[in-house]
């Protein structure tokens, strides 16, 4: 089984290397990493490197954090011929809805960032667009208390619309530092705690690779492959 971790963050936006963060993902069992850290102009401090890490792909993306719905759509649309892959930085109501109608983007991450969640609407976007909701497990790692309560309620209401909506699912612990990271089997175990079933949890976590696949494939224009 293929198994991605599909939103890590390194230098800058961390504290590892990208080919810390891809020896300790490939030592946990993963086939490959996709970092997307929010300034996709820089490259990551030693990328380079990273690529030469053996028995692992490293991949690099972006997470776009924007303040209004317009700069979403005008950074997907730069992006989406630079990036193998694009995430979201959710949370806020009004970017989760306008990630998730926006044809360029392949994840929304962290939309419980501001426990607003996706909605119904958002949820059809989504649907129609074929953007992936992203389990973010780190609160889960690093929340105690209240907090995590509250924060397994939002997400438990969202998983709901993805069941509804049949949604794309990818499971992620949004580590920026290799101690944050969590094997597949771990992050099956944590996910079955917000009620993912263990098939839809090996789903999410193979899916990426699935996107990366697809958005290599050169299009001439919506349904028109360039071979």
């Amino acid at each position: 089984m293929t198994y991605f971790e599909c939103n890590l963050h390194t230098l800058p936006d961390g504290s590892d290397s990208p080919s810390r963060m891809a020896l300790a993902a490939r030592k946990l069992g993963y086939s490959g990493i996709i970092i997307t850290n929010h300034n996709a102009t820089v490259p990551p401090f030693g990328s380079d490197g990273a690529r030469l890490a053996g028995g692992i792909e490293v991949v690099f993306g972006a997470e776009i954090v924007a303040a209004d719905q317009r700069a979403v759509h005008s950074r997907a649309a730069s992006l989406r011929n630079k990036v193998a892959f694009i995430a979201v930085h959710g949370g806020d109501e009004k970017i989760n809805r306008a990630a998730c109608e926006d044809p360029n983007v392949d994840m929304l991450a962290h939309p419980q960032g501001g426990r607003a969640g996706i909605g119904v609407a958002a949820a059809r976007a989504a649907r129609d667009n074929q953007v992936a909701i992203c389990l973010d497990l780190g609160p889960m790692i690093r929340l105690r208390g209240g907090g995590r309560v509250r924060w397994m309620e939002a997400v438990k209401r969202d998983l709901d619309l993805v069941r509804k909506f049949d949604l794309h699912l990818m499971i992620s612990t949004g580590a920026a530092s290799h101690l944050d990271l969590r094997s597949p089997r771990e992050a099956m175990a944590l996910a079955s705690l917000l009620g993912v079933e263990r098939d839809r949890a090996l789903d999410a976590l193979a899916l990426p690779r699935s996107i990366l696949d697809l958005n290599r494939r050169m299009w001439a224009s919506v349904g028109v492959e360039v071979l």
